[in-house]
């Protein structure tokens, strides 16, 4: 299987017939949640479209969480097609279209617009000044979480130092250069942190790439690859070249350290893939295909193939899936070939017209089983049955200010009882009595084996100063039903948030919520301040 295996690498680098490559992945940060909506902060939104989904990594996966329902240059405004709970400077990764710079080359010259370039230029017509291709831009912030109650319970207080930067084309060569890199500083566990400093840093992106020319790069450091986005981030060596509409790439490195994100070059792997990928005026469709290997210390963990595809060529509808081929097993220990169906994942939107937009997702899921690292526990986590998951929201805009939706879904597995169901619905009135103010009321139901749930909230939120200062204020009722138990819990949370943006690109954001029960209050206290340059 190994030779077999090293053939298939061989065959995936050497396919191609002729492409391009149209899409890559930007970074971007959440700068606001509301009850439902998503906003997030990019450098540019250029390739990006309404009706795209944007991802969050989980677990070293890239897992598809929002969908664009607005956008300007800057910033996206969105709603999630996922579960997770989201939080403020939280990184959402985007696939942006990357523009053909063979089709804007070919276009013929101007010769009024050549004539007024050359007019204004500082330097004489005989001598022109060379374009500067150079982009920087990058963002530095300070955020801090607090969390204190009056019960025994010692307060907490996190402190997170961000740095973010990215440089293209450095000084007009093909290098470009790319880092997003978080401390993070606990009082409770500062001693720790003080003495390994690599428990507190967290590396999400550290590159430095090198385009051989617009259709071939060469890329070295910490960066996941939108092509194989379920495969995380990868440290190590990544080569793609393309050939009209086809391409092919490869990787060996290491994965990231399972316990703490650290670098861990025990972990090593390598692959290859290859995909297609089309435009046209009303969208686009990438497919990809790839084979790799994992390993801990030299010993294979895990061999896979996946396959990822995503289509917007239909009008008005984005569609993206996903799954994951395991191929290799350790059974009594004997190892062994064996093809097992680990991820399937399915979502699909359509917005037939402005008012109305339906989404749904199915996820299948089995244990993902790494051989070698989980040695010790494998027998615990063996099991033949996926848990399954289908999701499906309904977004619908009554009139201009009037917007409504529902979102549902259900986890389960056929084998046993332990089925999780929730839905969700809100309705939100904008420019209430002519205020300007935005008024959102929301529902949500949870049932699980072992408690229901229902949370009522009302949501007032209102900008001012042109969107520079926005203001939220929120009341929360949450009534959860353990079962087995004999009272419910009952909570009423308030809070208030407010956002400025300054001159010079500074950011600030201050959030307080507090929390009572019948007799013991919690309070949590977010403050984040961050610089755009």
């Amino acid at each position: 299987m190994k030779s077999v295996f090293i053939i298939g690498l061989f065959l995936l680098c050497v396919l191609g017939l002729t492409a391009q490559n149209t899409l890559e992945n930007t970074e971007g940060t959440i700068s606001f949640i509301s009850s439902q909506n998503v906003y997030i902060k990019f450098k540019s939104t250029e390739g990006l479209l309404i009706g795209d989904t944007l991802f969050v990594s989980l677990n070293n996966q890239l897992v598809p969480a929002i969908v664009v329902n607005n956008l300007s240059s800057t910033s996206i405004v969105g709603s999630s097609i996922s579960l997770i709970n989201f939080e403020l400077d939280d990184q959402i990764i985007a696939m942006r279209r990357v523009k053909s710079k063979t089709t804007e080359n070919s276009k013929p010259l101007n010769k009024d617009t050549l004539i007024t370039v050359i007019d204004t230029s500082i330097v004489t017509q005989e001598s022109p000044t060379k374009k500067n291709l150079q982009e920087i831009s990058g963002r530095i912030g300070i955020s801090s979480f607090s969390n204190f109650s009056n019960t025994p319970v010692s307060p907490s207080l996190v402190i997170n130092y961000s740095l973010s930067l990215t440089a293209s084309k450095i000084k007009n060569s093909n290098f470009s250069f790319e880092n997003n890199i978080v401390f993070r500083q606990e009082n409770i566990n500062w001693k720790t942190t003080k003495a390994r400093t690599s428990d507190g840093l967290k590396i999400y992106n550290l590159s430095i790439k090198y385009n051989f020319s617009k259709n071939s790069f060469m890329l070295l450091g910490r960066k996941s690859n939108s092509k194989i986005s379920s495969l995380g981030s990868l440290d190590g060596l990544q080569l793609e070249k393309s050939f009209g509409n086809v391409f092919v790439g490869a990787f060996a490195g290491a994965r990231p350290d399972y316990y703490n994100y650290n670098f861990n070059f025990n972990l090593l792997q390598y692959g290859a893939y290859f995909g297609h990928a089309i435009k046209i005026p009303t969208g686009s469709m990438q497919n990809v295909v790839a084979l790799v290997e994992q390993t801990n210390k030299s010993k294979t963990d895990r061999r896979f193939l996946s396959f990822q595809h995503n289509n917007t060529l239909i009008k008005n509808i984005s569609i993206f899936y996903s799954l994951e081929l395991d191929l290799y097993k350790v059974i009594n220990e004997t190892q062994q070939n064996a093809i097992s169906l680990t991820n399937n994942y399915f979502s699909i939107r359509y917005q037939p017209n402005k008012r109305l937009t339906l989404s749904g997702s199915y996820d299948s899921r089995k244990n993902i089983i790494y051989y070698e690292t989980e040695k010790s526990y494998l027998n615990n986590l063996i099991t033949s049955e996926a848990r399954q998951g289908i999701g499906a929201q309904v977004n619908y805009k009554i009139a201009k200010n009037l917007l409504i939706g529902v979102k549902g879904g259900t986890h389960f597995q056929q084998s046993n009882s332990r089925k999780a169901n929730n839905a969700y619905g809100f309705i939100t009135y904008n420019n209430m009595l002519k205020s300007s103010i935005s008024a959102t009321f929301s529902t949500t139901i949870l049932e699980t084996k072992y408690l229901r749930g229902d949370v009522y909230k009302l949501n007032l939120s209102r900008g001012f100063n042109d969107g520079k200062t926005f203001i939220n204020l929120g009341y929360s009722y949450v009534n959860y039903q353990v079962f087995k138990a004999e009272y419910p819990l009952l909570q009423h949370i308030v809070e208030a948030n407010i956002s400025q943006v300054f001159k010079h690109n500074i950011y600030l954001s201050l959030n307080f919520e507090s929390n009572f029960e019948n007799i013991n209050h919690y309070y949590r206290a977010y403050a984040s301040i961050s610089k755009r340059f």
